[in-house]
């Protein structure tokens, strides 16, 4: 059986939030989640976000009612379409010029998992044994200087550049989605914003993320986040198994 618990929070710094996510399960051993962070100023990240989630959970819903869908292509389509309609909205309204958000999508379909990202919004997949494997690699300028050696990862962390990301959703007329597929029998996937792992690193949170149960209890891991200063929108979504 699966079970999903999601919950944003919009931190103790920032007077908005403009985190936004949606997840369902649309059958026995089918569901998906989606989670968004979006950028462009107060007005243009919210909407951002909140539009691209609200068409990729649409899309994924129709898509994953037909038993022999193809779910890369589901998940590329239905992202691509939201990548569509923010562009053109930033491109018709001069108040929300360079408006964008990130992405990150996961659908589980029986032992499947498939997760389609852009940005630095992560995946993270624990197991029975309690073995914490972050599943995507950032869209940013910090992990391309990680990549080539230029920094470590102790001065990622405190990084001037750090929020800087190299795709997004939205902001060049054709989405480039990285795509992955993994083997989900059982365990947890969490689904977060850079203001969860930033601040509340998963690997210091396993507990939190292993006996979630309830929407309350995501909370507790949303908390950690804000004990540590609140200083982003904090969002967060487990797929249990």
């Amino acid at each position: 059986m699966i079970r999903i618990f999601g919950g944003t929070d919009q931190g103790k710094v920032r007077s908005t939030n403009q985190d936004a996510f949606a997840f369902s399960v649309v059958g026995e051993g089918c569901a998906y989640a989606v989670l968004c962070d979006g950028m462009g100023g107060e007005n243009g990240g919210h909407i951002a976000s909140s539009r691209a989630v609200q068409i990729i959970s649409q899309a994924l819903d129709r898509s994953l009612r037909q038993p022999a869908a193809d779910l890369k292509a589901a998940m590329v389509s239905a992202c691509s379409a939201a990548n569509a309609v923010v562009h053109e909205m930033a491109a018709a309204d001069e108040s929300l010029r360079g408006m964008g958000t990130t992405v990150v999508a996961a659908v589980v379909r029986g032992e499947q998992l498939c997760i389609a990202h852009a940005g630095d919004s992560r995946a993270y997949l624990v197991t029975p044994q309690g073995e914490l494997e972050r599943l995507t690699r950032d869209h940013s300028v910090v992990q391309l200087l990680l990549d080539h050696g230029e920094i470590t990862e102790e001065e990622a962390a405190s990084h001037p550049k750090r929020h800087y990301i190299t795709r997004a959703l939205g902001i060049e007329p054709e989405l480039e989605l990285e795509y992955l597929e993994r083997e989900f029998a059982a365990g947890w996937l969490l689904l977060c914003s850079d203001g969860l792992y930033n601040y509340a690193p998963p690997e210091d949170h396993l507990d939190l993320i292993t006996t979630c149960a309830s929407e309350q209890d995501i909370y507790l891991l949303i908390d950690e986040a804000n004990k540590a200063g609140g200083p982003d929108n904090i969002t967060a979504v487990i797929v249990a198994k």
